[in-house]
């Protein structure tokens, strides 16, 4: 039998707070993080002691010291306390700067939902981006060869209509929604997508063809499929008025295993206004449709069941044959809210389909009656102040280069990864959904091939093992934070190792 080779890598979860979103973060101050500024060298606070309510403290310059406090109220106090000290020169937020972005896409300035959405905030952060994403659109399928859509389709689609694996869009409603979720930026063609420069791709599950016409038995077994595939965001732009236990069953399962579920509210509002469904089944985000003025499209549906509302008049985005159209319909406010969602789970990994909710929810501007209304639901999405209610990361991977927590390990190819952690974990449960391998700093293609469970023989500890072996050369393993222990108890922050694979 081959010896198995073990490197332990610690990490003390048992102290950490339970993740949890708690509030809007100001739209200039970086969450519970100040800046000291000392007369002379740092003198008050020895650097080797802790200090009640401090997180952690990092060097900036011989005179300047950056604190990450636990939670605002710490600060605030910490902030009082250090003025007081005589050798404390200054103290500041941690204030956030953004990018000027600039895409160089023709009808970028067509695009009237920018300005409204405000998606520049987020699109600034994609150097934090920790996870690629993937939007499973179940519509009419994808044009293949749009070129505003290419290297944004996630191989593994299916054609559920025909039962085979062509997903050539025919009547093109399904290219519509993908160019408004992803269409590329920057790429001097088009329009822009709502994931901008993220690396968000489109997993197209056709379930109709040219008359757009669709039946519940191909959505349930298109759901099935985007749970099989581990999607995070499912976006459905279709539905009618009846309801399906088993279609309603099975999105609970998609939510269960924590994909985000979208579906567009409706546009009958001027023809008996029903209910739809999928949209109004309680696990799914609703979406309405606005206009231009921040009025509700004449044509959406409104009840009790719709959660938000996002731009869905007037809509330019990509159509068969490499073309560009205008479209309306809150079948298109729909994915606006899914590449929204995705764009929480790039930089939020660790989100539950309820967290994401409650973020957008939380950071929708209300129009009409103030709360939460039947015409517009919590708002319209306002990617500004999600982008400030998701605090900056911490710990973000240079774009060219590797900065670990660990030195860099020389591995052979049947290395097994120890984590020591300081508490139990949960016996049987994969955590590999917390691991991300990759063969380059900030790429976000994982490697899949291993798993990450906890040993048997000793519940504080989690296996990292190579389904077969690890390929050779260099390999980037994360653990990210969200990793709880058997109380419930999360991680706070992502640690990081390198590792080179070299033959035997």
């Amino acid at each position: 039998m081959k010896r198995r080779h073990h490197v332990v890598l610690i990490a003390c979860i048992g102290l950490l707070a339970v993740l949890g979103f708690k509030g809007v973060v100001s739209a200039e101050a970086a969450s519970n993080e100040l800046l000291i500024e000392y007369e002379e060298n740092r003198q008050t606070f020895s650097v080797d002691d802790s200090v009640p309510g401090v997180e952690s403290r990092e060097p900036i310059t011989d005179k300047v010291e950056l604190w990450s406090f636990t939670d605002s109220a710490d600060t605030l106090l910490m902030k009082e306390q250090l003025l007081k000290d005589p050798n404390v020169l200054h103290v500041e937020p941690n204030y956030e700067r953004y990018s000027h972005v600039v895409f160089n896409d023709p009808i970028l300035v067509k695009q009237w939902w920018i300005p409204q959405m405000k998606p520049q905030w987020m699109w600034s952060r994609v150097q934090e981006q920790k996870k690629m994403t993937v939007v499973a659109v179940i519509d009419s399928g994808i044009d293949l060869q749009h070129e505003d859509l290419q290297g944004r389709i996630q191989p593994g689609g299916y054609n559920f209509y025909a039962n085979n694996s062509n997903l050539q869009d025919v009547n093109g409603h399904g290219t519509a929604v993908a160019g408004v979720v992803a269409a590329k930026a920057g790429n001097n063609l088009g329009v822009v997508g709502i994931a901008g420069t993220y690396e968000t791709k489109i997993l197209p599950l056709k379930i109709s063809h040219l008359n757009g016409l669709s039946k519940v038995s191909d959505s349930i077994k298109a759901i099935d499929y985007a749970i099989k595939k581990q999607v995070d965001v499912i976006n459905m732009s279709y539905g009618s008025s009846m309801s399906s236990q088993m279609e309603e069953k099975v999105i609970q399962r998609a939510v269960e295993s924590g994909i985000t579920v979208v579906s567009s509210a409706g546009n009958d509002a001027t023809k008996g206004n029903s209910i739809m469904f999928p949209a109004s089944y309680p696990s799914v985000i609703s979406v309405g449709a606005t206009e231009r003025d921040n009025q509700r499209a004449s044509f959406s549906n409104y009840n009790s069941h719709v959660s938000l509302v996002a731009p869905g008049a007037a809509i330019y985005t990509t159509t068969l044959a490499n073309s560009y159209k205008l479209v309306s319909g809150t079948s298109f406010s729909g994915p606006m809210v899914a590449g929204a969602a995705a764009l929480v789970k790039s930089l939020k990994p660790e989100a539950t389909p309820a967290e994401i909710r409650q973020l957008l929810e939380m950071t929708a501007t209300d129009l009409g009656a103030p709360g939460k209304d039947i015409h517009f639901g919590a708002g319209i999405v306002s990617l500004e102040k999600l982008s400030h209610a998701l605090p900056a990361s911490s710990t973000p991977i240079p774009p060219n280069e590797f900065t670990g927590d660990f030195p860099e390990l020389k591995v052979q190819t049947n290395k097994v990864f120890t984590i020591k952690f300081t508490n139990e974990l949960l016996l049987g449960k994969d955590y590999s959904k917390h691991i991300y391998i990759t063969r380059s700093p900030n790429s976000a293609e994982r490697i899949e091939s291993f798993t990450a469970k906890v040993d048997p023989t000793n519940s504080k500890q989690l296996l990292i093992t190579p389904t077969k072996e690890w390929q050779l050369g260099v390999h980037y393993l994360r653990v990210e934070q969200g990793l709880q222990n058997k109380k419930g108890v999360a991680m706070k922050k992502s640690f990081a190792v390198k590792f080179t694979v070299l033959p035997r």
